[in-house]
């Protein structure tokens, strides 16, 4: 096993999944993520999960998103800020796209509520709205975008290196870069664990 993905919450925990590493066997559903309190008690918040991938929550405190990348789906959840218990899981968003291997994977949210995540895949990193609903599409060089964060009002967006150079030479030239796109938009802040 190892992690994949975490975040903090505004109570200073920390949210980190964890998975089967694939260079040792192919993901499963034996994934958990797990809630580190500011006490350092270890809470297994959800399991069955296989490649755990963004985790945040809305401007409100009221829902957690998550994203099980295979599932292509991010899931939002009610979300207890006093407790740090979660409850109600249900699709958010759904990747309908067909491309090969596209799936969401690492994701931010801006100041108006709006999910930003990249597709691993597909070059895209798309904008759904508080709503569930697609509404803006960043294009990149390379098929294999990983994660956006905000800096200001920029977007930085990591990518992995290519996985098949020979079949998509134009996307291995970008593969494992680092993007900055200008979206207008602030992020949600990013928050530190406590102790």
């Amino acid at each position: 096993m190892r992690s994949n993905d975490g975040a903090v919450d505004t109570s200073g925990r920390f949210w980190v999944g964890t998975m089967n590493d694939p260079t040792v066997a192919d993901p499963t559903d034996v994934g958990v993520v797990f809630r580190l309190d500011p006490d350092m008690t270890l809470h297994r918040m959800i399991e069955k999960v296989t490649i755990p991938n963004g985790i945040g929550w809305s401007e409100d405190d009221k829902t957690m998103f998550f994203t099980d990348s295979p599932t292509k789906t991010i899931s939002k959840l009610d979300y207890d800020a006093a407790t740090g218990n979660i409850s109600n899981r249900r699709p958010y968003f759904k990747y309908e796209g067909d491309e090969e291997g596209a799936a969401p994977d690492g994701f931010a949210i801006d100041a108006q509520g709006c999910v930003w995540t990249a597709v691993y895949g597909t070059g895209k990193v798309l904008r759904v709205s508080p709503e569930g609903k697609l509404i803006g599409e960043i294009k990149l060089p390379t098929r294999c975008v990983t994660c956006p964060r905000f800096a200001g009002e920029d977007l930085i967006i990591t990518s992995a290196v290519e996985e098949d150079p020979r079949a998509h030479p134009e996307s291995a030239k970008y593969g494992g870069s680092v993007f900055r796109v200008n979206v207008g938009v602030q992020g949600m802040p990013i928050r530190k664990w406590r102790r």
